[in-house]
């Protein structure tokens, strides 16, 4: 118990300079009553107009037009594409003709119906599309899908004013003499 005594007067003067400390310190620092001026900073100044902050629409727009790349363009085309072609290949006209040119007897009637089926179906498609992008790409489907209609292995016939007037080959070899007798 005692100890408990010696131990609470040792502390009371420890307690009451750190009261007397923090109160010498409060008053020598705020001596008006009033407290520490605050300090704004100071707006920079600007030499011109303030840019022009784009809205979300434009943004959208901005990032809807970049490129990811070459294949994901390829990619994205093809898929516009193929919509495009679903909604367009069952029209009756379209499918007329396609049925038309399978029933074509000969080779190059069979070529010639598939060009105008092609004709129709990719003029059809680019009348549809929204994009001149897109437009661009299925006009080179179209140049590709004709393309594999011509016959590049085959000779073409001669034109009827070149056979009129057949002209004599002359022969590359001199006669050969009669055989003695």
């Amino acid at each position: 118990m005692i100890a408990k005594f010696f131990l609470i007067a040792a502390s009371m003067p420890m307690i009451a300079a750190s009261v007397f400390a923090q109160a010498a310190v409060s008053s020598s620092t705020n001596t008006q009553g009033s407290s520490a001026p605050q300090i704004s900073p100071t707006p920079p100044q600007n030499e011109g107009p303030a840019p022009r902050i784009p809205a979300i629409e434009e943004l959208d727009q901005a990032f809807k037009q970049t490129s990811l790349g070459k294949a994901a363009d390829e990619a994205r085309l093809h898929a516009q594409w193929r919509e495009l072609s679903n909604r367009i290949i069952n029209d009756r006209d379209l499918v007329e003709a396609r049925a038309n040119a399978g029933r074509a007897r000969m080779d190059l009637e069979k070529r010639q119906r598939l060009r105008a089926y092609y004709t129709l179906f990719y003029d059809r498609m680019r009348a549809q599309a929204g994009s001149q992008e897109l437009k661009s790409y299925i006009d080179t489907h179209k140049t590709q899908h004709l393309a594999l209609l011509a016959q590049n292995r085959v000779r073409p016939s001669p034109a009827p004013a070149a056979t009129a007037s057949p002209k004599p080959r002359p022969h590359l070899h001199p006669p050969e003499p009669p055989l003695p007798q």
